[in-house]
């Protein structure tokens, strides 16, 4: 009777062990995820990678021209990209990532030197919110792929972007919400309701929308939106637009990547020699203040993205390197040109980077705060001559790296 309590225990501990191993990831809905911070959700995952890199198990091809990233439903996938003479929201098949449908939500085309959409979808599992590079704002049917409503931000909202580039800035969901950068005279942010009118916009924000997704964070128990634009860095208020703090921290270049928060602790970084800033953000008698407490010109995030692991934050430099830093007081705790400038994301104890520079080598490196430790690399042979500008994707324990039209999935789980 003992062994067989016994047995039955190992049995019921086993079963649950299986579960918990195959149990299904969170759905990453979003840009940078539902929590918006490029941390992957899939453990078990390949510690080093073998001569070649993991093993590539499919091709994906007709997706278009463009720079969107994938999000995930329970039983989809979506993104974006530039066919003919449209610019399409697209859905696959979770399980066999084959093409569902494609709805045009606008026409085709170059901003700038560039061709293609560069925002990502945002999906509940039964609409998708899609924004083009022309500032089409769009929702679809996600099952049928049918258009509810569409749009255009400039020319209905007065909405203007930064510099020459077009429309960057993805969809975030909150709650009922849909928040967007659309920038213009009238508010920076904006909320939408479900059916496409605007519940709130950011009245006291009236930069140009910069290229960076709003974050949100709560601070002292408010929910707000950190917006980080051509002025510098704001705090919105979520429930209705109105600023809560600001952060001086002009640029007049290319602001790409997201805001980071921890702790009290607002950090954000852009390219042209204008670096990082750390801002400590306190809130005394019902008002919010924002106070500058370290700059560095030297660490600067282009395009790339930055990653907060821990107390650290990891970010690939225009300086043609990867640093971690110390996010409370900016401290450069070590710096590698080991790794070129490109993008990066977190998933099971490591960074995954891609060097942006066409045919750049996607890295595997430890998230260690202490030193460099590379555990990886590969490239591919058909890639495009166009720079990488679409993070590495972990979902399900596959890495998703997307270049234009052709995006290529590799298995990234141990013991496979």
């Amino acid at each position: 009777m003992f062994l067989k309590k016994i047995s039955f225990f190992l049995i019921i501990s086993f079963c649950a062990v299986c579960f918990a191993a195959h149990a299904a990831e969170p759905d990453w809905n979003q840009f940078r995820g539902p929590n918006h911070d490029n941390m992957a959700f899939s453990t078990g995952l390949l510690k080093t990678w073998p001569e070649g890199g993991p093993k590539l198990i499919q091709k994906i091809e007709g997706l278009g021209d463009g720079y969107a990233n994938f999000s995930f439903d329970a039983k989809r996938i979506y993104t974006l990209g530039d066919l003919g003479d449209s610019c399409c929201v697209m859905a696959l098949d979770r399980k066999t990532r084959k093409i569902l449908w494609s709805t045009p939500i606008g026409k085709s085309g170059q901003v700038g030197r560039y061709y293609g959409p560069r925002a990502t979808p945002a999906t509940d599992g039964k609409t998708v919110f899609a924004f083009s590079q022309f500032g089409d704002f769009a929702s679809v049917d996600a099952e049928t792929g049918k258009l509810n409503w569409t749009k255009n931000v400039s020319a209905e909202f007065g909405g203007k972007y930064m510099g020459s580039w077009g429309y960057a800035t993805s969809p975030v969901l909150e709650g009922d919400l849909i928040v967007l950068q659309i920038g213009g005279e009238k508010g920076t942010l904006a909320a939408f309701s479900r059916d496409g009118k605007i519940v709130w916009r950011s009245a006291e924000l009236k930069d140009d929308a910069s290229y960076a997704t709003a974050v949100p964070a709560e601070i002292d128990g408010v929910r707000q939106f950190l917006v980080f634009t051509p002025g510098g860095i704001s705090g919105i208020d979520a429930k209705n637009g109105k600023r809560l703090w600001f952060g001086d921290r002009p640029s007049s270049r290319a602001i790409c990547s997201d805001p980071i928060y921890k702790d009290g602790v607002v950090y954000v970084s852009s390219g042209y020699k204008y670096g990082c800033n750390g801002f400590r953000v306190t809130h005394e008698a019902g008002v919010f203040h924002a106070e500058e407490i370290y700059a560095d010109a030297k660490m600067e995030s282009h395009h790339g993205g930055v990653v907060l692991v821990g107390d650290h934050v990891y970010l690939l430099t225009n300086n043609q390197s990867l640093a971690c830093q110390e996010i409370a007081t900016g401290e450069v705790v070590w710096e590698t040109r080991e790794v070129r400038k490109g993008s990066l994301t977190y998933a099971d104890g490591h960074l995954i980077i891609r060097e942006e520079r066409a045919g750049g080598a996607i890295i595997l490196v430890e998230a260690n705060p202490k030193e460099f430790v590379e555990k990886g690399r590969f490239s591919w042979s058909d890639f495009s001559e166009k720079q990488n500008w679409t993070y590495p994707l972990i979902v399900d324990g596959m890495m998703f790296i997307r270049d234009q039209d052709v995006t290529l999935v590799y298995d990234l789980r141990a013991g496979r």
